[in-house]
């Protein structure tokens, strides 16, 4: 592969990172071939050095989304995104990773809907205070009072678990890249 070829490639795999960032990455790859071109190696053997353009890209991605989720402090779309990109550097990470990521993703949904499900029931609670028998409307706006209130803390829980399942995520596919990174080099 000559150098334009693979600085091409690079370059259209890296397409979702910003052109700045790309740019500053692909200059220490245009770097190697300058340099190499000085030492007297050929493009093709530069290129080989370097390894392949995708599994590269896919490094640089995984590398980027998670240090984008950290910078936004655990958001769970980014760290979706970045569980994805772990995902595409192959089987060990398809089933370490994007499964059990799955399985928490939705224990979470099942758990926010718990706490909306709570939350809203003092509708019914009110609802049958006021037209049924089962209640008086006193008893009803105690009862609806106390489960808003333990929607509100159900709520806030599953938050704060939120939050704490994507650091962990992150801190996971952390050391997962430095792992690939120890493994190649």
């Amino acid at each position: 592969m000559t150098r334009e070829q693979y600085l091409g490639q690079l370059w259209d795999l890296l397409a979702p990172v910003p052109e700045k960032q790309r740019k500053e990455w692909m200059y220490d790859y245009e770097e190697h071939f300058r340099v190499s071109a000085e030492l007297g190696r050929s493009e093709e053997a530069a290129a080989a050095e370097l390894g392949d353009p995708r599994m590269i890209a896919k490094e640089m991605l995984l590398n980027y989304r998670v240090d984008q989720a950290d910078r936004k402090s655990g958001s769970i779309t980014l760290v979706s995104r970045a569980v994805f990109a772990a995902v595409s550097l192959g089987f060990f990470n398809l089933i370490f990773v994007l499964g059990p990521f799955i399985g928490m993703i939705g224990v979470l949904i099942a758990l926010w809907a718990a706490a909306v499900g709570v939350a809203l029931s003092s509708l019914a609670v009110m609802y049958e205070g006021l037209f049924g028998s089962a209640f008086t409307s006193v008893q009803a706006s105690f009862i609806a009072l106390a489960l808003i209130g333990l929607g509100m803390l159900l709520g806030a829980g599953v938050h704060w678990l939120t939050r704490a399942f994507a650091k962990l995520t992150l801190q996971y596919l952390k050391f997962n890249s430095k792992v690939i990174r120890v493994k190649k080099g």
